[in-house]
Protein backbone atom coordinates (compact mmCIF):
# COMPACT_ATOMS: atom_id res chain seq x y z
CA UNK A 1 0.00 0.00 0.00
CA UNK A 2 2.86 2.37 0.86
CA UNK A 3 4.52 1.86 -2.55
CA UNK A 4 1.16 2.29 -4.28
CA UNK A 5 0.68 5.72 -2.68
CA UNK A 6 4.22 6.83 -3.60
CA UNK A 7 3.81 5.68 -7.19
CA UNK A 8 0.40 7.36 -7.42
CA UNK A 9 1.98 10.72 -6.66
CA UNK A 10 5.43 10.64 -8.19
CA UNK A 11 5.00 8.49 -11.31
CA UNK A 12 2.69 10.99 -12.98
CA UNK A 13 3.42 14.68 -13.42
CA UNK A 14 -0.28 15.24 -14.20
CA UNK A 15 -1.35 13.74 -10.88
CA UNK A 16 1.29 15.66 -8.95
CA UNK A 17 0.32 18.97 -10.60
CA UNK A 18 -3.37 18.31 -9.99
CA UNK A 19 -2.80 17.63 -6.29
CA UNK A 20 -0.76 20.81 -5.89
CA UNK A 21 -3.42 22.79 -7.76
CA UNK A 22 -6.23 21.50 -5.53
CA UNK A 23 -4.24 22.50 -2.45
CA UNK A 24 -5.33 26.09 -3.16
CA UNK A 25 -9.00 25.66 -4.13
CA UNK A 26 -11.50 23.09 -5.42
CA UNK A 27 -11.76 23.00 -9.20
CA UNK A 28 -14.14 21.60 -11.77
CA UNK A 29 -12.93 19.72 -14.83
CA UNK A 30 -13.05 22.83 -17.03
CA UNK A 31 -10.81 24.78 -14.64
CA UNK A 32 -8.44 21.82 -14.30
CA UNK A 33 -8.13 21.50 -18.08
CA UNK A 34 -7.38 25.20 -18.60
CA UNK A 35 -5.02 25.58 -15.62
CA UNK A 36 -2.98 22.45 -16.28
CA UNK A 37 -3.31 22.65 -20.10
CA UNK A 38 -4.69 19.14 -20.35
CA UNK A 39 -7.69 17.48 -21.97
CA UNK A 40 -10.50 15.72 -20.15
CA UNK A 41 -9.56 12.42 -21.77
CA UNK A 42 -6.00 12.63 -20.42
CA UNK A 43 -6.76 13.90 -16.90
CA UNK A 44 -9.88 11.90 -16.00
CA UNK A 45 -7.97 8.59 -15.65
CA UNK A 46 -5.55 10.35 -13.30
CA UNK A 47 -8.46 11.77 -11.28
CA UNK A 48 -9.89 8.28 -11.00
CA UNK A 49 -6.61 6.92 -9.58
CA UNK A 50 -6.43 9.73 -7.04
CA UNK A 51 -10.01 9.09 -5.98
CA UNK A 52 -9.31 5.37 -5.64
CA UNK A 53 -6.52 5.97 -3.12
CA UNK A 54 -8.62 8.53 -1.24
CA UNK A 55 -6.68 11.68 -2.06
CA UNK A 56 -9.45 13.60 -3.81
CA UNK A 57 -13.23 13.56 -3.97
CA UNK A 58 -16.06 15.42 -5.65
CA UNK A 59 -18.14 17.98 -3.75
CA UNK A 60 -21.83 18.83 -4.16
CA UNK A 61 -21.14 21.44 -6.83
CA UNK A 62 -19.24 18.95 -8.97
CA UNK A 63 -15.78 20.31 -8.23
CA UNK A 64 -12.85 18.14 -7.21
CA UNK A 65 -11.42 18.70 -3.72
CA UNK A 66 -8.67 17.24 -1.58
CA UNK A 67 -9.80 14.89 1.15
CA UNK A 68 -8.46 15.40 4.68
CA UNK A 69 -5.82 12.73 4.04
CA UNK A 70 -5.08 14.18 0.62
CA UNK A 71 -4.51 17.64 2.07
CA UNK A 72 -2.10 16.32 4.70
CA UNK A 73 -0.14 14.44 2.04
CA UNK A 74 0.01 17.37 -0.40
CA UNK A 75 0.97 19.94 2.25
CA UNK A 76 4.03 17.78 2.96
CA UNK A 77 4.53 17.02 -0.73
CA UNK A 78 4.75 20.68 -1.78
CA UNK A 79 8.18 21.53 -0.29
CA UNK A 80 9.65 18.22 -1.48
CA UNK A 81 8.23 18.71 -4.97
CA UNK A 82 9.65 22.22 -5.13
CA UNK A 83 13.06 21.04 -3.96
CA UNK A 84 13.18 18.26 -6.55
CA UNK A 85 12.32 20.73 -9.32
CA UNK A 86 15.11 23.06 -8.20
CA UNK A 87 17.68 20.27 -8.11
CA UNK A 88 16.39 18.76 -11.35
CA UNK A 89 17.87 21.63 -13.38
CA UNK A 90 21.36 20.20 -12.83
CA UNK A 91 22.30 17.78 -10.07
CA UNK A 92 25.95 18.28 -11.02
CA UNK A 93 25.65 22.05 -10.54
CA UNK A 94 24.12 21.75 -7.07
CA UNK A 95 26.50 18.97 -6.04
CA UNK A 96 29.42 21.34 -6.65
CA UNK A 97 27.99 24.35 -4.78
CA UNK A 98 29.01 25.50 -1.31
CA UNK A 99 25.61 25.61 0.39
CA UNK A 100 27.01 26.28 3.87
CA UNK A 101 26.60 30.02 3.13
CA UNK A 102 22.80 29.60 3.17
CA UNK A 103 21.24 29.42 6.67
CA UNK A 104 19.55 26.13 7.52
CA UNK A 105 15.99 27.50 7.59
CA UNK A 106 16.35 28.83 4.04
CA UNK A 107 18.23 25.77 2.80
CA UNK A 108 15.35 23.61 4.03
CA UNK A 109 13.04 25.77 1.87
CA UNK A 110 15.24 25.97 -1.20
CA UNK A 111 12.31 24.61 -3.21
CA UNK A 112 10.91 28.16 -2.97
CA UNK A 113 13.29 29.09 -5.80
CA UNK A 114 10.78 27.40 -8.10
CA UNK A 115 11.48 27.21 -11.82
CA UNK A 116 15.06 28.41 -11.92
CA UNK A 117 17.21 29.02 -14.97
CA UNK A 118 20.85 28.00 -15.04
CA UNK A 119 22.91 30.76 -16.67
CA UNK A 120 26.12 29.52 -18.32
CA UNK A 121 27.88 32.18 -20.44
CA UNK A 122 29.77 31.34 -23.61
CA UNK A 123 33.53 31.69 -23.50
CA UNK A 124 33.53 35.04 -25.34
CA UNK A 125 31.39 36.66 -22.63
CA UNK A 126 32.60 34.76 -19.58
CA UNK A 127 33.80 37.82 -17.66
CA UNK A 128 30.97 40.21 -18.51
CA UNK A 129 27.82 40.93 -16.56
CA UNK A 130 25.27 38.70 -18.22
CA UNK A 131 22.64 40.23 -20.53
CA UNK A 132 19.72 38.59 -18.67
CA UNK A 133 21.02 40.03 -15.41
CA UNK A 134 21.50 43.54 -16.84
CA UNK A 135 18.14 43.65 -18.59
CA UNK A 136 16.17 42.65 -15.51
CA UNK A 137 18.17 44.83 -13.14
CA UNK A 138 17.48 47.91 -15.27
CA UNK A 139 13.77 47.09 -15.27
CA UNK A 140 13.60 46.89 -11.45
CA UNK A 141 12.34 49.63 -9.15
CA UNK A 142 14.17 48.34 -6.08
CA UNK A 143 17.18 46.10 -5.57
CA UNK A 144 18.89 44.44 -2.62
CA UNK A 145 22.34 43.08 -3.46
CA UNK A 146 25.09 41.26 -1.64
CA UNK A 147 28.34 41.68 -3.58
CA UNK A 148 31.09 39.30 -2.56
CA UNK A 149 32.52 39.25 -6.11
CA UNK A 150 34.14 42.32 -7.60
CA UNK A 151 33.15 43.35 -11.11
CA UNK A 152 34.23 46.72 -12.55
CA UNK A 153 30.85 47.31 -14.22
CA UNK A 154 28.76 46.95 -11.07
CA UNK A 155 29.30 50.52 -9.89
CA UNK A 156 28.29 52.02 -13.24
CA UNK A 157 25.18 49.85 -13.29
CA UNK A 158 24.19 50.80 -9.74
CA UNK A 159 24.83 54.52 -10.28
CA UNK A 160 22.72 54.49 -13.45
CA UNK A 161 19.92 52.72 -11.60
CA UNK A 162 20.15 55.18 -8.71
CA UNK A 163 19.95 58.10 -11.15
CA UNK A 164 16.78 56.53 -12.58
CA UNK A 165 15.20 56.50 -9.10
CA UNK A 166 15.80 52.87 -8.15
CA UNK A 167 15.89 52.20 -4.39
CA UNK A 168 19.10 50.32 -3.66
CA UNK A 169 20.40 48.35 -0.67
CA UNK A 170 23.90 46.91 -0.93
CA UNK A 171 26.04 44.75 1.30
CA UNK A 172 29.72 44.63 0.32
CA UNK A 173 32.39 42.37 1.69
CA UNK A 174 35.46 44.16 3.02
CA UNK A 175 37.61 43.16 0.06
CA UNK A 176 35.01 44.25 -2.53
CA UNK A 177 34.57 47.58 -0.75
CA UNK A 178 38.33 48.16 -0.72
CA UNK A 179 38.59 47.30 -4.40
CA UNK A 180 35.76 49.65 -5.32
CA UNK A 181 37.28 52.52 -3.34
CA UNK A 182 40.71 51.97 -4.88
CA UNK A 183 39.64 51.40 -8.49
CA UNK A 184 36.56 53.63 -8.80
CA UNK A 185 36.78 56.31 -6.14
CA UNK A 186 34.56 58.91 -7.87
CA UNK A 187 31.85 56.39 -8.79
CA UNK A 188 31.91 55.04 -5.24
CA UNK A 189 31.61 58.54 -3.77
CA UNK A 190 28.59 59.19 -5.99
CA UNK A 191 26.90 56.03 -4.74
CA UNK A 192 27.76 56.72 -1.10
CA UNK A 193 26.24 60.21 -1.30
CA UNK A 194 22.98 58.97 -2.83
CA UNK A 195 19.73 59.40 -0.88
CA UNK A 196 18.28 56.31 -2.59
CA UNK A 197 21.14 54.00 -1.62
CA UNK A 198 22.06 52.23 1.61
CA UNK A 199 25.46 50.54 1.79
CA UNK A 200 26.64 48.14 4.49
CA UNK A 201 29.82 46.10 4.84
CA UNK A 202 30.38 42.58 6.17
CA UNK A 203 33.58 40.78 7.09
CA UNK A 204 35.27 38.64 4.45
CA UNK A 205 35.26 35.71 6.87
CA UNK A 206 31.44 35.55 6.64
CA UNK A 207 31.81 34.51 2.97
CA UNK A 208 28.29 35.34 1.71
CA UNK A 209 27.15 34.32 -1.77
CA UNK A 210 26.86 37.09 -4.33
CA UNK A 211 23.22 37.76 -5.27
CA UNK A 212 20.64 40.37 -6.16
CA UNK A 213 16.93 40.27 -5.41
CA UNK A 214 14.60 42.89 -6.90
CA UNK A 215 10.87 43.36 -7.27
CA UNK A 216 10.98 41.15 -10.38
CA UNK A 217 13.72 38.51 -10.13
CA UNK A 218 16.44 36.79 -8.10
CA UNK A 219 19.93 36.30 -9.50
CA UNK A 220 22.51 34.33 -7.54
CA UNK A 221 26.20 33.45 -7.95
CA UNK A 222 27.19 30.66 -5.60
CA UNK A 223 30.79 29.66 -4.95
CA UNK A 224 31.78 26.05 -5.58
CA UNK A 225 32.89 23.67 -2.83
CA UNK A 226 36.49 24.83 -3.30
CA UNK A 227 35.54 28.48 -2.74
CA UNK A 228 35.87 29.45 -6.40
CA UNK A 229 33.41 31.15 -8.73
CA UNK A 230 32.88 29.30 -12.01
CA UNK A 231 30.52 31.86 -13.67
CA UNK A 232 27.53 29.50 -13.49
CA UNK A 233 24.58 31.44 -12.05
CA UNK A 234 20.92 30.80 -11.30
CA UNK A 235 17.93 33.07 -11.88
CA UNK A 236 14.27 32.87 -10.90
CA UNK A 237 11.20 35.05 -11.40
CA UNK A 238 8.94 33.15 -8.96
CA UNK A 239 7.26 35.22 -6.22
CA UNK A 240 8.37 32.60 -3.71
CA UNK A 241 11.97 33.03 -4.90
CA UNK A 242 11.80 36.78 -4.38
CA UNK A 243 10.57 36.28 -0.81
CA UNK A 244 13.30 33.68 -0.24
CA UNK A 245 15.93 36.07 -1.57
CA UNK A 246 14.70 38.92 0.62
CA UNK A 247 14.98 36.70 3.69
CA UNK A 248 18.52 35.74 2.67
CA UNK A 249 19.40 39.43 2.28
CA UNK A 250 17.96 40.17 5.75
CA UNK A 251 20.10 37.37 7.18
CA UNK A 252 23.29 38.98 5.88
CA UNK A 253 22.02 42.45 6.71
CA UNK A 254 21.99 41.42 10.36
CA UNK A 255 25.64 40.39 10.04
CA UNK A 256 26.72 43.68 8.48
CA UNK A 257 27.38 47.22 9.66
CA UNK A 258 27.38 50.75 8.16
CA UNK A 259 30.48 51.95 6.37
CA UNK A 260 32.55 54.22 8.61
Amino acid sequence: MQMELIETIFLSEKRENLLLMLLNDPADIKTINSTLTVTSSSILPQIKKLRNVGFIDKNESGSYVLTSIGRLVVENLKPLSGMLKVFDISCEYWDQRDLTTIPDNLLDNIGSLGNIQLIIPDLDHMYELQDEFLKNMRASSKVSSVLSLYHPDNLELLNNMEAAGTKIQIILTESVLERMLNDSEKEMETLLSSDNTTILVCEDTIKPPSFSVTDTFLYMSLFDINGRYDHHDIMSFEDSALEWGERLFEYYQNLSSPIE
